[in-house]
């Protein structure tokens, strides 16, 4: 700039100097700083063609300020260049490792037309590319719950199944994630191996679970005969009482693994009907009062009496049952179990809250697996079968709702069955829950 400077003032001076001698100092002056303002404007056209193409323009011949400015934008160009060639290559390195996944990989746009599609697209979904770019998804895929995957703000993370529409013994679940603000993921996974193993699963249990079922009785009915007999030499008294013990254990496993294959046999909801909570409560209270009289513990009840659910009342009332007797089974002798019935703003929640053994951390996300046990030593002894939870989430699964658990070693148990609002009746005239009624215990 300091160079540019003095050049234009030592033109001006002598352009100042020759018209002075001819007596015109101004008018010499004005026309060398016209031919100035021409001149630097011609040398940034230069500047400004070769910056919009600089593989097609030569390289001005520049000096002065005009010159460092050069030498930057080269040096920007040089490393966007740099840049560019770097990107091109992430891209495609992450196109070509899209494209070796076996799932099919979907960008669409916020109006969910297709940006782009890898290889598997066409033989999962029939999406083939380029040939579908700007295409709407579900212009090719037509199915109501892919709509309303796209549409939702919050995509669950399960997805959707769907049938393909090339073969219809194939079964793809397409799931819908938030790739930039702009576009959004959708993979789409061939599941039907997968299910038709889970399917074979549920039916080898079902029916190892069925065939158990008669033995079991007969057995059962041996030993109890055999128990009950004065002639029986007492050195057997006690062996013959321990095979009634595991024989009942055994029945109360597969009445569950029976009831579970059930569950998972029927995946379409059962008709719901209006049911008193209260009285279901009531009536599972009524049966398992005399565990509550052995272990000598306090209930405490906080239900609101006029808040009633739409559901199948034989789920409910299995995984209610559940959660009680796993209460009255893991909280010590003179425990206090708190069993509330409410409603929030959002959900319809059934808590049983003990104050008994409590449950590590590391546990809880493991608790609704068939079979698993915390302790398997205490959970014979108290007669669990490991199935009483899995049944609860399947449950809560076909209710629209959901199992938290909530559980710290020596504090205690807090399990939650909380259902969505609109499953829930009973409201008052404000559309608020009815006042519960004072706590009672009942000893």
């Amino acid at each position: 700039m300091k160079q540019d400077i003095i050049k234009f003032v030592s033109l001006l001076a002598t352009a100042g100097l020759v018209g002075w001698t001819l007596n015109i100092p101004i008018l010499g002056m004005l026309i060398v700083a016209i031919g100035i303002i021409g001149w630097q404007i011609q040398r940034l056209n230069m500047l400004q063609k070769w910056v919009e193409n600089p593989g097609g323009n030569p390289m001005p011949e520049m000096s002065g300020q005009f010159y460092q400015l050069h030498r930057q934008l080269s040096r920007k160009d040089t490393q966007n260049a740099k840049r560019k060639r770097r990107l091109n290559e992430f891209v495609s390195q992450f196109r070509r490792a899209i494209s070796a996944l076996p799932d099919a990989i979907v960008l669409v746009d916020n109006d969910g037309k297709i940006e782009w599609a890898n290889t598997n697209s066409d033989r999962i979904l029939g999406i083939r590319w380029p040939a579908d770019a700007n295409v709407r998804f579900v212009n090719l895929i037509r199915y109501p719950e892919v709509d309303q995957l796209l549409l939702a703000q919050n995509p669950p993370s399960v997805g959707v199944e769907v049938t393909a529409s090339t073969d219809r013994q194939i079964t793809i679940n397409i799931k819908c994630v938030r790739y930039t603000n702009k576009l959004r993921m959708i993979i789409a996974r061939d599941v039907s191996r997968l299910i038709t193993v889970n399917k074979i699963h549920t039916d080898f249990v079902a029916n190892v679970s069925h065939e158990l079922k008669t033995p079991l009785t007969v057995l059962r009915g041996y030993l109890e005969i055999l128990q009950n007999s004065q002639e029986l030499p007492q050195k057997f008294h006690k062996p013959i009482a321990q095979m009634n013990i595991q024989g009942a254990r055994m029945q109360s496993i597969v009445s569950d693994l029976l009831y579970l294959a059930k569950l998972e046999d029927h995946p379409e909801e059962l008709p719901m009907q209006a049911l008193d909570i209260t009285h279901l409560i009531n009536t599972i209270i009524e049966a398992v009062q005399p565990l509550l009289t052995d272990k000598h513990h306090q209930l405490e009840l906080d239900i609101d009496h006029s808040l009633k659910m739409r559901g199948v009342q034989t789920e409910l009332h299995s995984a209610f049952t559940n959660l009680i007797t796993n209460a009255i089974h893991y909280t010590p002798s003179g425990g206090i179990i708190q069993i509330q019935w409410q409603a929030t703003a959002s959900h319809a929640v059934f808590s049983v809250k003990d104050n008994g053994i409590g449950i590590a951390p590391q546990h809880l996300d493991r608790l609704t697996q068939r079979f698993y046990r915390v302790d398997n030593d205490r959970a014979r002894d108290s007669g669990g079968t490991g199935l009483g939870l899995a049944i609860v989430k399947h449950v809560m699964q076909r209710h629209n709702g959901q199992l938290e658990i909530d559980s710290n070693e020596d504090n205690g148990s807090e399990f939650r069955c909380v259902f969505p609002i609109y499953q829930a009746v009973g409201f008052n005239a404000e559309g608020k829950p009815s006042k519960a009624p004072t706590p009672q215990s009942v000893g």
